[in-house]
């Protein structure tokens, strides 16, 4: 998670489910595992007790987010291009409107907006 061009202010979080139900989670900012369940709450436990699995998992955020974030940021969301747009009225087919307004909007990314 991050909403800057400080990369070192994003939050690692890895999350675990079973049943569509979070029971383990770890957070960078918390920096260590939360349990959300009983089983959840024994795993986080078992694994905040691992030296090395708390170091490993606290390498997560340097070796997967920065790296790959920087070059997302880096090679894409530094890149924009100008959208355009077109508005036209127009008589809907079989509505019981008069007239509809159509708001068209190009080369915006991503699409879904």
């Amino acid at each position: 998670v991050f909403n800057s061009t400080e990369l070192k202010d994003m939050e690692f979080i890895r999350s675990y489910y079973y049943n569509q139900i979070e029971y383990v989670r770890f957070s960078s900012s918390v920096g260590r595992f939360v349990g959300y369940t009983e089983f959840g709450a024994k795993t986080a436990e078992n694994w905040n007790n691992d030296p090395a699995e708390l170091s490993r998992i606290r390498a997560q955020k340097e070796i997967y987010c920065q790296y790959y974030c920087g070059l997302w940021y880096t090679h894409v969301l530094t890149k924009s291009v100008k959208p355009s747009v077109r508005l036209h009225s127009t008589t809907p087919l079989g509505g019981h409107h008069p007239a509809m307004l159509v708001c068209s909007v190009y080369n915006l990314y991503p699409k879904q907006i």
